[in-house]
């Protein structure tokens, strides 16, 4: 395995347990402000907003979206272990991840215009209903796309992540490719699909429990990674 100085080590592990302390947070966020025991998260008339209050939302939101700024710290934290791979590999996975987690930021903000949508049109008297059934379809119309655009860059991050782990010359394990990112959150949208009792307690903060899973293991290969004598 390629050999680092202790103050590089540091700084890998330092960044990896700030990454991993971020999806943890994001994640206890999202599932604050989007959990419902009921499930129905794939419904276009997020129903299950229904069953947040208003207190949860607003503390979700909050602890979600202010500690979504880690994630970049994370891919700065990918990119420095991928980088004795290939250099372009590790700024594009650094650069990618970059976008990618400041358009999931913005996403995530814009999840509570959809619950208050949701809850003030349950409220509305019946001639209301409809105007407000037409402003979620607009809130949704500009808040969906950019987690579909967050899935695709996290699925072309980890096929590129893959490509330069299977080098051996990263400073990765070859094995941990198989708890990449996008692999993890199909899995978690299988179990939901297969095991609903499960899954719904899964699926509303997919995203950050791939991601925790990943940037703990990635912090566990940084402590393995052996200092040259200087």
């Amino acid at each position: 395995m390629t050999e680092i100085n202790a103050h590089q080590r540091k700084m890998l592990i330092c960044t990896g347990v700030a990454a991993a302390l971020g999806a943890l947070v994001v994640g206890i966020g999202e599932f604050t402000f989007q959990f419902s025991p009921m499930g129905g998260y794939e419904g276009a008339d997020y129903l299950y907003f229904l069953d947040v209050s208003r207190e949860r939302l607003t503390l979700g939101h909050f602890i979600g979206v202010l500690a979504a700024p880690l994630y970049l710290v994370g891919y700065w934290h990918i990119a420095q272990m991928l980088r004795p791979a290939a250099r372009w590999i590790a700024a594009t996975v650094f650069g990618l991840g970059v976008y990618a987690f400041i358009i999931g930021d913005v996403w995530l903000g814009g999840r509570v215009n959809l619950a208050f949508t949701v809850k003030t049109r349950e409220m509305a008297p019946d001639a209301l209903k409809t105007l407000f059934s037409d402003l979620l379809t607009d809130v949704s119309a500009h808040n969906e796309p950019l987690i579909n655009i967050v899935r695709v860059l996290v699925l072309i991050i980890s096929v590129l992540m893959v490509c330069g782990i299977f080098t051996g010359k990263s400073l990765y394990p070859r094995w941990i490719v198989i708890f990449s990112p996008i692999v993890i959150v199909i899995q978690i949208f299988a179990v939901y699909t297969m095991v609903p009792g499960v899954g719904v307690y899964l699926l509303p903060a997919a995203m950050n429990i791939a991601h925790l899973v990943f940037f703990t293991l990635s912090t566990w290969a940084a402590m393995q990674i052996q200092v040259a004598d200087r």
